[in-house]
């Protein structure tokens, strides 16, 4: 008996200090209040909500179609106009253009002066041409001429 006091003294002191039960206590009612009250807030800023796109719905639908359409239709005028301007504006930049005379006159003295510097390349590649054979020409002499002084047989 006497081991049991023992144990209920020693369990006193955990008894008085233990509060969690009182601690848990509160937080639930706590929670309980708090999830009531913002419950019935948010159920109340729900029917704000929705009595607001009600009216919205009905009272603006219609002036909305009805400016949409206006404001449409003057849109498409407007692109309607804007695109045959850019189809004239196409036309135009297609049309075939007239050369004027100072044009075709420069076009002319490049041609000439293209063919006249093709004649002076081909005549410079035949001055080339005629120079090389000439050396090859002398060459042949000079190694003729050496043949016959040192008497080499071929």
């Amino acid at each position: 008996m006497i081991s049991q006091v023992g144990r209920e003294l020693y369990k006193v002191p955990l008894r008085i200090l233990d509060h969690r039960v009182f601690v848990n206590g509160e937080i639930e009612s706590f929670l309980d209040n708090f999830e009531v009250r913002r419950n019935d807030s948010e159920v109340e800023k729900l029917f704000q909500v929705t009595e607001t796109v009600g009216s919205l719905k009905y009272d603006l639908s219609e002036r909305g179609i009805a400016l949409g359409n206006e404001n449409l239709s003057n849109l498409n005028t407007e692109v309607n106009s804007l695109l045959n301007g850019v189809n004239i504006l196409l036309h135009k930049a297609k049309g075939e253009r007239t050369v004027s005379n100072k044009l075709q006159e420069a076009r002319k003295a490049r041609e000439e002066r293209k063919a006249e510097f093709l004649i002076n390349l081909q005549h410079g590649y035949q001055r080339i041409d005629n120079s090389f054979e000439e050396k090859e020409e002398e060459i042949a002499e000079l190694y003729s001429d050496l043949q016959l002084k040192l008497n080499i047989t071929k």
